[in-house]
């Protein structure tokens, strides 16, 4: 009798319990163990920072602006033990401009369907994933369902054309060959797709998300500001990209050009950078500018642009594989 009112309770409520064992919402026929005649709803969630995922997680949206991680729950228990959270899925998208890491509690390990497990997967903007818990407590406890990643190349450029004077204690280290950081702003960049690098204005570096090969490209215009002085009257002035730190040591790739003193002294003249380097998160990739050979600039040096142009230098990267 107890089991028949409660049969006709949950029916009159829209909940059907069939002999089989089949629930139904909004049906009296369930044809599978539960069987929903309308809509469901999840959790949805909007975060912009790093978290760890939890029990009333669902549904998350990452719209950060640098570099996130979300850290699945440690498994507590291994199924059938109570507390395993076998089968427990969350959906994952990347609305925002940098990428978001899926990492793995402690020594998990995600099943990404390809080799054996890792221990992070990585949804670029625009991608979206889906994870499953597999019930176990060590090795893969979680598998990539779905990982989707929007096909996006990172490209990445900026280009200036105001006028810039290095003088003072910064042309000294400049003339002892110190690299010095040829400046930027954020309203420089004309475009900044694929999330594996943005723009930090505060240093002037273009800061790595992601660890791959990159092609980097620079170019500045140098002008001495003044006669150059000794034998010869040239300059060797030296272009580079510098990684972590403006010491000679930091330098990745560079190029020299060598001015004769009405060139130095009197016209802007280009010089070019070039290079194919690989690159680890958390890099801080810089322009730079130092005296290189033969004699030195007297007074200070000028970056800027020929009366008939504008733009007085650029820089850019593009990535061309993530790391293997």
């Amino acid at each position: 009798m107890k089991n028949l009112l409660i049969s006709a309770l949950l029916t009159l409520s829209g909940f059907c319990c069939a002999q089989t064992g089949n629930v139904g919402i909004n049906t009296t026929l369930p044809g599978s163990t539960l069987t929903v005649s309308g809509s469901i709803a999840g959790q949805y969630k909007n975060v912009s920072t790093s978290t760890t995922l939890g029990s009333n997680d669902f549904y998350t949206a990452f719209d950060g602006s640098s570099a996130g991680t979300f850290t699945l729950p440690a498994a507590a228990a291994a199924y059938p033990a109570a507390g395993n959270i076998k089968g427990r899925v969350y959906y994952i998208k990347n609305i925002g401009t940098a990428n978001l890491s899926i990492k793995a509690n402690g020594s998990e390990l995600i099943d990404n369907q390809s080799g054996a497990g890792v221990s992070s997967v990585t949804v670029t903007p625009g991608g979206y994933t889906m994870l499953i818990s597999k019930g176990t407590t060590s090795g893969a406890t979680w598998e990539v369902a779905i990982l989707i990643n929007k096909a996006t190349p990172t490209i990445a450029a900026l280009s200036a054309s105001d006028l810039i004077t290095i003088t003072g204690s910064s042309f000294t280290d400049f003339n002892n060959s110190i690299p010095q950081i040829i400046p930027f702003s954020s309203s420089d960049i004309i475009v900044n797709q694929g999330g594996s690098a943005n723009w930090n204005d505060s240093g002037d570096y273009w800061n790595i998300l992601e660890s791959g090969i990159y092609k980097i490209e620079g170019y500045s215009y140098f002008r001495s500001g003044g006669a150059v002085t000794g034998n010869g009257a040239f300059t060797g002035i030296n272009l580079n990209v510098t990684k972590n730190g403006t010491a000679i040591s930091s330098i990745i790739c560079g190029n020299r050009a060598n001015f004769d003193n009405d060139t130095s002294s009197i016209g802007f003249t280009p010089i070019n950078v070039s290079c194919i380097v690989p690159l680890n998160a958390g890099d801080k990739v810089y322009l730079t500018m130092n005296w290189g050979a033969l004699n030195k600039p007297t007074t200070e040096v000028r970056i800027g642009a020929p009366a008939s142009l504008t733009e007085s230098r650029n820089f850019s990267l593009m990535q061309l594989s993530t790391a293997q």
